[in-house]
């Protein structure tokens, strides 16, 4: 059903400055705190490590958490390696298991990139009350529910949002 342009409500052009806007102070703020400049994919990858770090991660786990290719991830894998992010730890009784665990190095960048991320979260909501923040997250959580496709997006669940850190 198509709404009367006067009563159209353009949500989708709406998510996207909002994302935009998101982004950009996000990265405006992760520079003024010194945090470098990970990709994102990086970013989900030692997120993950840092809230898991009391288990043992393997790159299997990163393919079916993120719901990617072992050839992606293992490129991934090497290029953090490289830049110092995560190391690959041999598992006692199999060498081929590499447990991948944060470096000092990605550690310190993960922190940095919470830090930046808990200001520009505060910058967002600050002026709403907490009703009309959760009615935000309530209206949000609907349209996500209502954009979803159950068949094409079994991996939905596995989706970076708010309680899940980076």
């Amino acid at each position: 059903m198509r709404l009367p342009d006067e009563t159209r409500a353009f949500v989708g052009p709406r998510f996207k400055y909002l994302t935009h806007a998101f982004t950009r102070k996000f990265t405006e703020i992760a520079r003024e705190m010194g945090a470098e400049e990970p990709s994102m994919m990086h970013s989900h990858i030692m997120g993950y490590l840092y809230w898991s770090e009391k288990e043992d991660i393997f790159q299997r786990d990163i393919e079916e958490t993120f719901n990617i290719t072992r050839s992606s991830v293992t490129g991934l894998v090497k290029l953090m390696e490289k830049k110092g992010y995560i190391s690959r730890q041999s598992v006692e009784g199999d060498a081929r298991l590499k447990k991948l665990t944060l470096t000092p190095l990605g550690r310190a960048s993960c922190e940095r990139t919470i830090a930046a991320m808990d200001q520009v979260e505060s910058l967002a909501i600050q002026g709403l009350s907490e009703e009309q923040l959760q009615t935000f997250l309530s209206i949000c959580d609907i349209i996500q529910e209502n954009l979803t496709d159950k068949k094409e997006c079994i991996h939905a669940k596995n989706h970076c949002v708010p309680d899940q850190g980076i």
